[in-house]
């Protein structure tokens, strides 16, 4: 065990090593032996496109294009564009104010974020060469100039200039920053030396015009478009005298962010131009590729390879001297508050930590297709988002401090055979109860004892008044559709009433919502966002019908849904109805197995039910009587939980209705699904939180259920890993646990093989991958739920409308 534990630490301290160091000592040997390439420059004019990528920077604008206009560069070879992507903050009316001085707006009709502002603008350019940069890139007078000289050698077709940043932001990030873009730029000035550098800089870079090339909406452009002009036989070099100023991130939680964004985009963009890839297309620079940008992403995994190495060697040495290492670390502490100087060095530490945590983060979005080319500049966030960054640390942080505890737990085991088979039953019991005993019983008991509804039709005139209650937060995409199904339904007009409840929408719902109010549709328009929870308690105080059905305006109902829902309500124990959501669509290959997961929760509900009370109900569809509703916390993340469950505390049963039937897009990519699994977990363990008062112990079978269904399905992944590390520590001990072992093992690595798209396509591909994408989401949505990270305020992912036939 000592061999594998040392290979892992020797195999990622030494990638860690030559990522670091050995790449930097390889491109000076190369330099050393071979003498730099040289740049054929020369003091050239040609005509130049500076585009200026901005949304919403009314704060800046102004002094952006001063600073642009006041160059020292031909004015009449220099054309300046502004390209709004959709501002609603008086950027364009400012920059429209520069229109006689030849500055140019190019505005986007609606926000798609700055590669596709850059797509639509760069073809109608007629310049020799373009610049690209951000609005609050401040230019040196003679940056273009000192661009656009190493366009005489015919070889160049990209030039990155040098963006230092200015900052009064948090220590760790300015000295993190500040060493991290030193290191950066000696690299560049190196691989130039060498051949071509890797990448550009949004704020500061230039390309020929006809080398430019249509990027996805979702590319990153400083990245993407370099990569296609060296793979097009071009090179891409440093400029180091081409000088701009912009403010740094902020923060480190701002610093963060980006870097997720940054990364998991370039990530895609590395496969989306695979000839960088090859060394017989581009020489050297795919050495560079590989060593500056992919090994350097990775660094992260190769840090937790390297902790699990040591501790696997350390740590039984290390609990024996448990009181000397405390000591060593609170001198430690004693040291950084005494003397100032060693806080650089833990802020740069700190600031390391956090990039190789982004990197992971930005690696797994980037895998799993969760990538915008939206942005929104950091000052603009400022006092609104930083809650997440800091939430995602601890949450990353806490996943990596498990998988720590898991490996020390792994070592013990080891030395304790006794309870290690104790553990390893206790974990395979309440494995096998979750997953396939608690449903056995169920069955088994409603076989014997069920309570049926009983539910018959109404007749039109017994029919209860009915509100159809829409939540939504910028749902111009589907609102119209939605509202059109909602007055669809086979139900009599006079007695039903759709309302649309609006969570701060900032784009074209309330106009689209008002075209509806001549056929009896309201619209309840909340100006500040606060989550869904809160705006449904609101819209609720507005609504006199007998019945509520909440639903989601991406859920498409059949005719006879809310018919179908209703008809419960005959029954005067029944308080709550969930009716039945389908997923359909393109759904980044999660189809297969995301069905199965949905046939096996839809046949427990139904079991649940007809034996009393099913726990939660379906958020994009559910009724339930108007006087029950008792609006919980403004914070609460799983309304779909919470309600139910004062229904059920009230002494109300809540049934499933499988004939009321919804439709909705399933999840685009698994990140958009590892999301929502995360959030609801996160709900979950808000719930628990609450206390005594959240779970109804009147009802012993909905409270059985609970704890058999959710509870313990939430706390999964704690136990799955107790499991497997208990079929290490077992692997030796006889055949059963050898192939226990190894079968968990080969799991894992099919489960794997699913991070490439086309490969979850395969039933075991995706049903592995799609059972551990969940028990990660899980895992992640335990510790956001336990720190209370998780925001109310749900995400939105694009929606899509589709047909309830």
């Amino acid at each position: 065990m000592t061999t594998v534990w040392l290979s892992l630490l020797v195999g990622c301290g030494a990638l860690v090593a030559y990522v670091l160091v050995g790449y930097p000592l390889l491109l000076r040997a190369i330099v050393a032996i071979r003498g730099p390439r040289a740049i054929r420059q020369a003091d050239i004019t040609p005509s130049v496109s500076l585009v200026i990528s901005a949304f919403n920077e009314a704060d800046v604008i102004a002094s952006k294009i001063d600073n642009a206009l006041a160059l020292d560069y031909p004015a009449d070879l220099l054309q300046i564009v502004v390209i709004s992507d959709a501002s609603d903050d008086g950027t364009d009316a400012i920059v429209q104010g520069y229109e006689a001085r030849g500055v140019r707006l190019q505005r986007m009709a609606e926000r798609r974020g700055k590669t596709a502002g850059l797509n639509a603008t760069l073809p109608r350019l007629t310049s020799e060469i373009v610049v690209f940069s951000d609005a609050n890139a401040i230019y040196e007078p003679d940056a273009i100039r000192k661009l656009v000289r190493n366009f005489a050698d015919p070889d160049v077709g990209c030039v990155t200039g040098e963006a230092r940043y200015l900052g009064d932001a948090d220590g760790a990030a300015d000295e993190g920053e500040g060493t991290y873009w030193n290191y950066e730029m000696q690299l560049k000035r190196l691989e130039t030396a060498v051949g071509s550098s890797v990448g550009g800089d949004g704020a500061i870079y230039a390309i020929r015009r006809h080398l430019w090339q249509t990027l996805p909406d979702d590319g990153i452009n400083d990245f993407l478009n370099p990569l296609q002009i060296v793979a097009a036989g071009w090179r891409g070099v440093y400029e180091p005298e081409a000088i701009c100023h912009e403010e740094a991130a902020g923060d480190t939680n701002k610093e963060y962010r980006r870097r997720v964004r940054i990364i998991s985009r370039s990530w895609r963009a590395v496969w989306r131009a695979s000839d960088v890839l090859k060394p017989w297309k581009v020489g050297f620079f795919a050495v560079s590729i590989v060593s500056h940008k992919v090994l350097r992403w990775f660094t992260g995994l190769f840090l937790l390879g390297i902790g699990l190495g040591a501790l696997g060697l350390v740590l039984p040495p290390l609990i024996a001297a448990a009181p000397w290492v405390w000591a060593a670390l609170s001198a430690m502490v004693l040291l950084v508050m005494a003397v100032p100087e060693t806080r650089r060095i833990l802020q740069v530490a700190w600031y390391f930590g956090v990039l190789n945590l982004a990197s992971v983060v930005g690696l797994l979005k980037g895998t799993f297709g969760q990538t915008s080319g939206v942005w929104t500049p950091p000052r603009l966030t400022a006092g609104t988002s930083g809650r997440t960054g800091v939430v995602d640390l601890w949450t990353g942080s806490g996943l990596v401090a498990g998988v720590l505890l898991l490996a020390w737990f792994g070592v013990m085991l080891e030395q304790h055979p006794d309870l290690v088979r104790v553990v390893f039953w206790a974990s395979l019991s309440v494995m096998v109860y979750l997953f396939a005993g608690y449903p056995l019983l169920i069955a088994s008991v409603g076989f014997f004892r069920h309570r049926p509804v009983n539910a018959g039709p109404h007749e039109d005139a017994e029919l209860p008044s009915v509100t159809l209650l829409v939540a939504a937060h910028d749902e111009e995409d589907v609102i119209a559709r939605k509202l059109q199904n909602c007055l669809e339904v086979n139900y009599p007009q006079d007695r039903l009433r759709v309302v649309v409840a609006s969570d701060g929408s900032r784009d074209r719902t309330h106009a689209i919502a008002r075209s509806f109010a001549d056929r009896g549709v309201a619209l309840l328009a909340y100006p500040r966002r606060r989550g869904k929870i809160a705006t449904l308690a609101q819209a609720m105080q507005t609504v006199e019908s007998e019945i509520v059905v909440m639903t989601d305006a991406n859920a498409f109902m059949r005719p006879n849904a809310v018919r179908a829902l209703v008809r419960n309500f005959r029954n005067p124990r029944v308080g709550a109805v969930s009716g039945d959501v389908v997923l359909t669509g393109d759904r980044a290959a999660l189809a297969m197995p995301e069905d199965l997961y949905y046939r096996y929760e839809r046949w427990l509900q139904r079991a649940e039910s007809e034996l009393g009370s099913m726990v939660g109900v379906d958020g994009a569809l559910y009724a339930l009587r108007r006087s029950l509703f008792q609006p919980p916390p403004s914070d609460t993340v799983l309304d779909d939980m919470a309600v139910p469950m004062s229904v059920i505390r009230q002494g109300m049963r809540v049934v499933f209705e499988p004939d009321a039937v919804a439709f909705e897009h399933g999840s685009r990519s698994a990140w958009e699904e590892f999301s929502r699994k995360t959030r609801i977990v996160a709900g979950a363990v808000q719930f628990l939180r609450r206390g005594r008062r959240q779970i109804p112990w009147a009802a012993p079978q909905a409270v059985f259920s609970l704890i058999s269904h959710k509870v313990l399905r939430w706390m999964s992944p704690v136990i799955g890993a107790i499991f497997f590390m208990s079929c290490f520590a077992l692997r030796n001990q006889g055949l059963p646990f050898a192939i226990l072992w190894w079968s968990a093992v080969v799991a894992m690595g099919i489960g794997l093989l699913g991070c490439v798209e086309w490969l979850r396509r395969l039933l075991p591909i995706g049903v592995c991958y799609y059972f551990g994408m969940v028990h990660v989401a899980a895992a992640a949505g335990m510790l956001r739920g336990i720190i209370g990270g998780q925001a109310v305020a749900w995400q939105r992912f694009p929606r899509t409308p589709v047909s309830p036939a």
